[in-house]
């Protein structure tokens, strides 16, 4: 296979296409392929002016690895009809931006950004097996309850 100028080998199908773990996910644009499971997402809005921000997401990688996902609110139309909890993407083309810590929902620097060119599609025949992942998102109500317990505010589940 040919390189190009960058030193980077241009994939010739998708089974032999080179896949980025999220641990290596870097500040900047990628033009390399994320496998992940969508563990969760939400609109994000301004808390004053309620606008729309755009569309946060929790994924996890086949290494058990999390990290941020958002979707601008230009592209969310594009996108979300695909999407639900618990399927399993591919994404090739997105941008590692900085993670803002008022913001974070998982320790990973970056945020996995979609952009003008990312393209996302469904895995069906899923050759790797990604985590169960443990999270589970609680109300305030919930958590005001909990809150005077003497230990942990949660049971396991």
């Amino acid at each position: 296979m040919a390189m190009k100028r960058n030193g980077k080998s241009p994939a010739s199908s998708a089974s032999d296409e080179k896949v980025m773990f999220f641990k290596d996910v870097s500040l900047g644009p990628h033009e390399t392929q994320l496998r992940f499971r969508l563990i969760h997402f939400w609109e994000a809005r301004n808390p004053v002016k309620k606008t729309l921000i755009g569309l946060e997401m929790l994924l996890i990688d086949e290494q058990g690895s999390v990290i941020q996902g958002f979707i601008p609110p230009g592209r969310i139309k594009k996108y979300l009809p695909d999407m639900k909890q618990g399927s399993v993407y591919k994404l090739i083309n997105f941008y590692g931006s900085k993670n803002k810590p008022m913001y974070r929902v998982a320790d990973h620097i970056a945020t996995v950004s979609f952009t003008w060119n990312s393209e996302l599609s469904v895995l069906l025949d899923i050759p790797i097996s990604f985590d169960e992942d443990r999270f589970r998102f609680h109300s305030y109500e919930d958590f005001e309850a909990n809150c005077d317990l003497k230990g942990d505010l949660y049971g396991k589940h």
